[in-house]
């Protein structure tokens, strides 16, 4: 089913709707649905939109949807938030991965990415982008920067040199991703994750919400977003971790016009900080920022201590850009 453009026979599609509305009410925010044509590849791209102010597109990472941001857009002021679901992701009309290619790929981002930015804002945009939406991000900025006042990479960006956790290498092999896309997410499968992904107990602290819970289960019940995005992490990587070319190079960090942050968790599976920091310094006006006691989504530790820093940032570089190679 391509959700947003087939029928809903099976009612799906309408309760992931009910679950990411209620996940947004619950952080008290009730957004504007947005459709978003990406003409060159023929598809649609889901998203919402909340608030007033700057325009900052928000890009998830994999296998998830834009709902994993809100509880770090409900702390946000002075932002228009526009939370994209990538496509295949949620409610976003999938990719055709046929003879898909690393260049390929980066031709499918420069097919979708510009298309939500020129759609959702008349003046550049700030982009606030994890793991795999990281890798969406700087291929953006480094292609259109006239589009792109600033790039945050929050935990690890796919980037040369990042570890792929023991749980997704396992998703490289065929049988485990079949059981994987059919399988439907539970509370013991998020504690197991997040567990892995450095964030410890943060379901039995309670640390998410029953509403933030609950979509997730839908995220993996009422859509295909899994399947989609276990059949491009067969493409993109198998056992050892990602194939050349399918991650962000340092050629496309060095061609970052926009200043950067790079918010580094400190349980980060994916890279210690020490390599967010090596990453980050190939690219000018970057700036580091170390979450202790975080993982891989490091705002859904502390999601008003990481929408602090997000504007303290922002409000820094309105005045003059970061100076390079600050690293804190």
């Amino acid at each position: 089913m391509i959700f947003g453009a087939a029928p809903d026979p099976d009612g799906s599609e309408q309760r992931y709707r009910a679950a990411e509305s209620a996940m947004w009410a619950h952080h008290g925010m009730s957004p504007t649905e947005r459709w978003i044509e990406a003409d060159a590849l023929g598809i649609r791209v889901h998203a919402k939109e909340h608030g007033e102010g700057r325009p900052v597109v928000f890009i998830h990472g994999t296998p998830t949807a834009g709902g994993v941001f809100v509880p770090l857009v409900g702390q946000l002021s002075g932002v228009r938030a526009i939370v994209v679901d990538r496509p295949g992701c949620a409610l976003s009309d999938p990719l055709d991965f046929d003879d898909f290619t690393p260049d390929r790929m980066r031709e499918v981002i420069d097919g979708w990415a510009p298309a939500v930015v020129k759609a959702v804002s008349d003046e550049p945009v700030d982009l606030v982008a994890s793991s795999a939406g990281g890798l969406v991000a700087l291929v953006l900025a480094s292609r259109h920067p006239e589009l792109i006042r600033s790039v945050a990479l929050l935990g690890a960006p796919a980037v040369e040199g990042m570890n792929l956790p023991g749980s997704m290498r396992l998703g490289t092999f065929a049988p485990v991703a079949r059981a994987v896309a059919r399988h439907r997410v539970n509370e013991r499968d998020l504690r197991r994750s997040f567990k892995s992904m450095g964030h410890g107990d943060l379901v039995r602290n309670g640390g998410l919400s029953t509403a933030d819970l609950e979509w997730r289960y839908a995220l993996s019940r009422d859509t295909t977003t899994y399947a989609h995005e276990m059949q491009l992490m067969r493409l993109a990587a198998t056992w050892r971790g990602p194939r050349p070319g399918w991650v962000a190079s340092t050629a496309e960090i060095e061609s970052l016009a926009a200043p950067s942050l790079w918010v580094a968790g400190e349980h980060d599976p994916f890279a210690t900080p020490e390599r967010i920091g090596e990453w980050a310094s190939h690219a000018r006006g970057s700036t580091v920022r170390v979450m202790p006691d975080s993982g891989h989504q490091p705002w859904i530790d502390h999601p008003a201590d990481h929408a602090r820093i997000l504007e303290d940032w922002w409000a820094s570089i309105g005045a003059g850009r970061a100076s390079e190679g600050d690293t804190e």
